[in-house]
């Protein structure tokens, strides 16, 4: 993993093998990054999915290979605990398909670029009605 900064933007490049979402987690705790991020690359075997609002619980699906990154996006954000990586993917299949949804984790295949647009003071708390943990301010 490499990081550079550029005025208050950052730049998060992710080798072969890095786990996405673990690699985020690790950044955000050792080096106090917060904010929202956008990236592109191409990953592998990545786990995605959709929160069910009827059920209040998040589905599931794994898939298998190499995908091209269409589209990363998500923030970083306070949680009760620590920070929370919450990061939704476009990914695009050896036949032009497209997949997406709610990322859970995924191996980097070559490479992934992330810009990270730092922002602070926003946390994220538990919403009784959907049963998340949803940004509020403060």
């Amino acid at each position: 993993m490499l990081i550079s900064g550029h005025n208050s933007m950052k730049v998060i490049v992710l080798q072969k093998g890095e786990r996405i979402m673990e690699t985020l987690k690790s950044l955000a705790v050792e080096k106090s990054l917060r904010g929202f991020f956008i990236g592109i690359g191409a990953v592998r075997d990545p786990e995605i999915g959709y929160y069910d609002s009827g059920r209040r619980e998040y589905l599931r699906m794994k898939l298998r290979g190499n995908y091209e990154v269409v589209g990363l996006i998500g923030n970083i954000v306070d949680g009760p605990s620590g920070p929370i990586v919450h990061a939704h993917i476009s990914l695009g299949g050896k036949n032009g398909e497209v997949l997406g949804g709610h990322l859970f984790e995924a191996k980097t295949s070559v490479t992934l670029e992330i810009i990270l647009i730092p922002l602070a003071g926003l946390r994220r708390t538990l919403d009784e009605q959907t049963g998340l943990l949803l940004i509020s301010e403060g």
